[in-house]
């Protein structure tokens, strides 16, 4: 195995849109990149993730338009829900998002040294509007047929057909209707500002060309887009949910940046504020993004592989080392195929398929996230099967490893009082089983070194098979009276395989194998391991082990499909909206109970451009909420110098607003009265995040 000892690695999970819970195809890529993360750390690698809930973009607004809520409680509500919903299925990652001030001011930046570079310009450009809804309509906001496969339905933005999949523009649709009205637009004339991905085109093909690490599928694909040669795409967009354009591109006030134009920057943002909220150091992302020894892992499905081979590192060239040094490009795009239901598409809308959250309803997370992985569509796309899920659960789960490890915990119960026993003269047999103990973690590490999830999987299966057919040959509950030394050599060789699948499947099934090693009694966390010891026979003779249940247990799909017929339908009876408060003037002490008021300092104020009583402040709210950015009316009152380290008082959950272009994420208290401000502040020392009640 590569040394892979403190080797930096940034894991780039593809952002899920945070428009609704995500489906077991969705979340594969994020699961696909917890399993790798958990992986590298037990290869000790110096590894951070970098993920989070894609906010804006027509999907995000047209959802919003549908449930008649405004974007920013739609993205409050799915992302809080997708938090909860990662926890329970153990998906441990740098999970932030694009609606956060930190990503706003980071783009913002971004872009303005692209612009600074030349590579942004602005023209007029005829793009569809609609008349029934008074609004130019960009990318998804529209419908067509594809003029290049004359396949329907495809969006302002991408064929989805996957035999096409080629980038497009709203305006190449043949016979487009708007999403929200579903009547035909016009054309009409709008000012647009465009990155010149052009200039890049000799780079790109050279990176494509010489990056051995690319699956083919994602160099071919590359090379293809870049063979038609690439042309410059529109940066902005006549959107109001979306990061404002300007003044970072100066005379781009009033738009927004396109979402993916801004969403795949959330892999450098996040790692920023990963490492302000852990560290406070504003640098910490440049050991990874900027040292050429990084590598950059991303789990895509195949549809996004432009975006991420092309678009990103077009984006990250433009910047032309106004950061001290120029950003690696991806190492590696692992690309999989589509997952569908039964040969058919997810559909929340026709019931049908499986959410993440009705299947951690269904089950312990558990069982699915060893399902994914051992049938991850790396090759071709896969369909989830109940049969097959069945088959995997009560074969592979059950009877195979479950089965072997429970009966092992048994035995040396039932034998040896709970405690490893000796090891004495090793037979043939023995000797194989230690040699299948030994190089198993290398087996497994190949294919995860390789992106062979399903292969990996196979390896630690095929394992457990060999362990299992050891127990049998050697018949310990047939010698134990008669040849009781050799039962302590096949127990104590067992005990030790245990501990060996209990490191290498501890990526795969976290909590299953957090049990055994609570068994096993071993010291530290099972996932603070490494596997080059995995191997090792590591544990003590004499050392005493707890007893044990079983670990699974078996599933009938019949069972599954009729309780997950039950959660759709009480899921339909819920209500859809909510009921407004009573309009009176008094409110119930409930309802103030909403309001989270916490205590903050400001570190940082400066003033809003073009807004003469605004200013732009940042406010450290503790360690369980972070930093806030907050607009305030201020200016008129108070010198921004004057600020720093003032304590304030602040309501932290209401809805994000954006004021004069700037995002606004909460409200200091403060009382006017005539030209004089008060402001709201504890007269003791209270520590910043502290609740107001």
């Amino acid at each position: 195995m590569e040394d892979l000892t403190d080797k930096k690695f940034v894991v780039c999970p593809a952002w899920p849109y945070v428009n609704a819970v995500p489906h077991l195809g969705t979340v594969l890529h994020l699961l696909s990149a917890d399993i790798y993360v958990r992986y590298l750390r037990l290869r000790g690698a110096n590894v951070i993730s970098a993920t989070g809930s894609d906010c804006h973009g027509t999907p995000i607004e047209v959802a919003a338009l549908a449930t008649g809520i405004s974007p920013e409680k739609l993205v409050e509500q799915h992302h809080a829900q997708i938090l909860d919903l990662l926890r329970k299925w153990n998906i441990d990652l740098n999970y932030s998002k694009t609606e956060s001030s930190h990503h706003y001011s980071w783009v913002q930046d971004f872009y303005h040294r692209c612009f600074e570079n030349g590579f942004i310009f602005s023209k007029e450009i005829e793009q569809l509007y609609c008349e029934t809804d008074k609004r130019f309509l960009p990318d998804r906001f529209v419908e067509g047929t594809c003029p290049h496969c004359e396949t329907p339905g495809a969006r302002g933005d991408q064929c989805d057909s996957p035999s096409c999949g080629k980038p497009l523009s709203p305006v190449e649709l043949i016979n487009p209707v708007c999403k929200i009205c579903g009547k035909p637009p016009i054309t009409k004339v709008t000012t647009q500002w465009y990155y010149d991905f052009s200039a890049f085109q000799e780079e790109l093909t050279d990176f494509i060309n010489k990056n051995e690490n690319f699956p083919d599928n994602a160099r071919k694909f590359s090379n293809h887009i870049l063979q038609e040669g690439l042309q410059a795409r529109t940066l902005t967009r006549d959107l109001a949910w979306g990061i404002p354009a300007g003044p970072a591109i100066p005379g781009a006030e009033g738009k927004s940046i396109y979402v993916w134009l801004e969403a795949v920057l959330g892999y450098v943002s996040a790692s920023a504020e990963l490492g302000l909220r852990l560290y406070k150091d504003p640098d910490f992302w440049k050991q990874f993004w900027l040292e050429q020894d990084t590598r950059t892992i991303f789990f895509i499905g195949k549809d996004n592989i432009f975006f991420h081979t092309l678009l990103f590192p077009a984006l990250l060239l433009g910047t032309k080392d106004t950061y001290g040094k120029p950003f690696v490009l991806p190492y590696n795009v692992s690309t999989t195929e589509f997952l569908i239901f039964e040969e058919d598409k997810f559909s929340k809308s026709r019931g049908i398929g499986v959410w993440i959250d009705e299947a951690a309803k269904l089950l312990p997370t558990d069982y699915w996230r060893y399902y994914l992985a051992a049938t991850r569509p790396e090759i071709k796309d896969t369909s989830f099967t109940w049969t097959e899920f069945e088959q995997r659960v009560n074969n592979d789960l059950n009877d195979v490893l479950g089965n072997y490890i429970h009966r092992v915990f048994v035995l040396i119960h039932k034998y040896f009082e709970g405690k490893i026993p000796e090891c004495h003269r090793l037979d043939t047999t023995d000797r194989e089983f230690v040699s299948a103990i030994n190089n198993v973690p290398e087996a497994v590490a190949d294919h995860f070194d390789n992106f062979e999830f399903k292969k990996a999987v196979a390896a630690i299966i095929d394992f457990a098979r060999v362990a299992n057919g050891y127990l049998s040959t050697k018949e310990p509950w047939k010698l134990i009276k008669s040849d009781p030394t050799t039962v302590e050599t096949t127990l104590y060789l067992c005990a030790q395989s245990v501990a060996t699948l209990s490191v290498i499947l501890s990526p795969i099934i976290p909590d299953t194998v957090k049990k055994i090693w609570e068994i096993l009694k071993q010291d530290g966390s099972v996932h603070d391991q490494q596997l080059e010891d995995a191997g090792k026979l590591r544990l003590d003779p004499g050392s005493v082990i707890l007893e044990s249940k079983p670990l699974f247990a078996k599933v009938e799909s019949e069972e599954l499909q009729k309780e997950l017929n039950a959660i759709h339908k009480t899921e339909s009876k819920k209500p859809k909206k909510v009921k407004k408060l009573p309009d009176r003037e008094t409110i119930p002490f409930k309802d103030f109970e909403r309001l989270d008021i916490r205590i903050g300092t400001i570190i940082k104020a400066e003033k809003v451009p073009k807004a003469k009583n605004l200013l732009k402040l940042r406010v450290d709210l503790g360690e369980d909420i972070g930093e806030r950015q907050l607009v305030a009316g201020l200016a008129s009152f108070r010198d921004p110098k004057d600020l720093i380290n003032q304590r304030i008082t602040v309501i932290v959950n209401l809805e994000p607003t954006t004021i004069r272009g700037v995002r606004s994420e909460g409200m200091l208290l403060a009382a006017v009265e005539g030209k004089e401000l008060g402001l709201i502040v504890p007269d003791k020392n209270i520590a910043n995040g502290t609740r107001v009640s």
